[in-house]
């Protein structure tokens, strides 16, 4: 126990020790030492000197925290709108955002993590882009020994905003890799890539050909090899013509070819304006062998499904017309030879859209990757020939021609080992929620 001394108890000192002028010399020469006063100050400045540096160290754990942080959150907005732009709804893609920020242990309800899944962002300069994703990620940081500096941690916080970039992705894919010419275009023809690039993988010096008058269109060009022109043949591009490009992959290379049984459909033709209407019922997938004949100003409509060719020619001629919403068509062959192939011919008219989900989605034609190369497919309709989706031809050439740059389909793809335009065509690229797959550069990019 402390106790305080009386003035009595100073009296009975000082007579102790010889005398007030004694204790009063005593006092003195206590007050007037300086012997601890190093210590104190040591101790003092050692306290403070170890507060900083925990301090220090959690600030750098809080640094290191935000990088985390920021990776998660760049990570989740890509991943959101890459979902979005395959289709997906709001509630899948903030769940996609939030399944892939826990991935980084950034759990949202958890320990105070809260992740935010805007779209359009509510900040920045995207607040009007719908096809833009904001994830934002915060969560408060416990205190150790900074606390004897803050009352309260800090709460670290991470933006990103990822959105689809229409202009820099790809609409027109010639495959073949190898020292060949892979893209010909031919006479007064105007090909109009609008808002999309073109991808040529050969590495040849005349990769691509432009004959006469022939004129290309294009966003951008990325050139594996090299182009040559002729007459007044031209190439213009928006941003840029890159030859010496790294090739561009397949996106589609995975798809397999759905698996079928049977035959509904046997040498199957239409002529003489007659009309028929197929549906493939609950199997999903109707099968016509030994090929598919419409002509003579005949008419057909497709409802939703998977339409097999099994051989033969996949013929639309005559005037005629097809129609068919979430629709494939797969050419293919059952017995390994005479692989289908596909033959749409002036004057036809075609409306046919591929299905937006599914593992045929954003395919409108796929022929078997197995068909031989000397196949001869023909998509020449004109302005009146209007496919949404891909036309895959992963092994053999395609000669095309068709589409409108204005109402008509508003997002085709054509991807084949080689290709030639022989008249003028429009390839439009307002793919979102479409279901097909991206051609060379990415339709996703972080912008803030």
């Amino acid at each position: 126990m402390t106790r305080t001394l009386s003035m009595r108890h100073w009296i009975f000192a000082a007579r102790a020790v010889g005398g007030w002028p004694r204790v009063r010399k005593t006092l003195a020469g206590f007050g007037g030492d300086r012997s601890g006063a190093a210590a104190v100050t040591i101790a003092i400045a050692f306290s403070l000197l170890v507060g900083f540096a925990a301090l220090g160290s959690e600030v750098a754990d809080w640094y290191r925290t935000k990088r985390t942080m920021q990776g998660a959150a760049d990570s989740a907005a890509y991943s959101a709108a890459t979902a979005r732009w395959s289709g997906s709804s709001s509630d899948i893609f903030t769940s996609e955002a939030q399944s892939v920020a826990g991935n980084y242990n950034y759990v949202d309800g958890s320990n105070g993590v809260i992740v935010t899944v805007n779209n359009p962002p509510l900040s920045g300069n995207h607040t009007t882009d719908n096809n833009a994703i904001e994830v934002i990620i915060s969560r408060p940081q416990p205190l150790q020994l900074a606390s004897m500096f803050m009352r309260s941690g800090p709460t670290i916080q991470a933006r990103a905003v990822a959105t689809v970039n229409p202009n820099g992705s790809g609409c027109v894919l010639a495959l073949d890799r190898g020292d060949v010419t892979d893209l010909t275009d031919n006479g007064n023809t105007t090909l109009d890539l609008n808002h999309c690039n073109l991808y040529i993988n050969s590495p040849s010096k005349s990769a691509l050909s432009l004959v006469g008058g022939a004129t290309i269109n294009a966003n951008a060009a990325f050139i594996s090899g090299n182009y040559t022109t002729s007459g007044h043949a031209s190439l213009n591009t928006m941003n840029g013509t890159f030859t010496g490009a790294s090739p561009a992959n397949d996106p589609y290379a995975d798809v397999p070819v759905p698996s079928y049984s049977g035959c509904n459909q046997n040498n199957y033709s239409l002529n003489g304006n007659k009309s028929q209407t197929f549906s493939p019922g609950s199997s999903g997938t109707m099968v016509f062998c030994n090929g598919f004949s419409l002509s003579g100003g005949s008419s057909v409509t497709l409802q939703p499904g998977t339409y097999v060719i099994d051989g033969g020619n996949f013929s639309v001629s005559g005037n005629s017309s097809i129609s068919g919403n979430g629709v494939s068509i797969i050419l293919t062959s059952s017995n390994g030879s005479g692989y289908a192939t596909a033959s749409i011919e002036g004057g036809s008219i075609v409306n046919l859209t591929a299905p937006t989900s599914g593992s045929l989605a954003g395919l409108a034609f796929f022929q078997d990757r197995n068909a031989p190369q000397g196949g001869t497919d023909s998509f020449t309709g004109g302005t009146t020939q209007n496919i949404n989706g891909a036309i895959y031809f992963p092994n053999q050439h395609v000669t095309f021609n068709g589409g409108t740059s204005t109402g008509g389909a508003i997002c085709t793809q054509l991807v084949a080992l080689t290709i030639t335009f022989n008249g003028n065509a429009a390839f439009n690229n307002d793919c979102l929620g479409k279901g097909v797959r991206g051609i060379g550069t990415s339709f996703v990019q972080l912008v803030e």
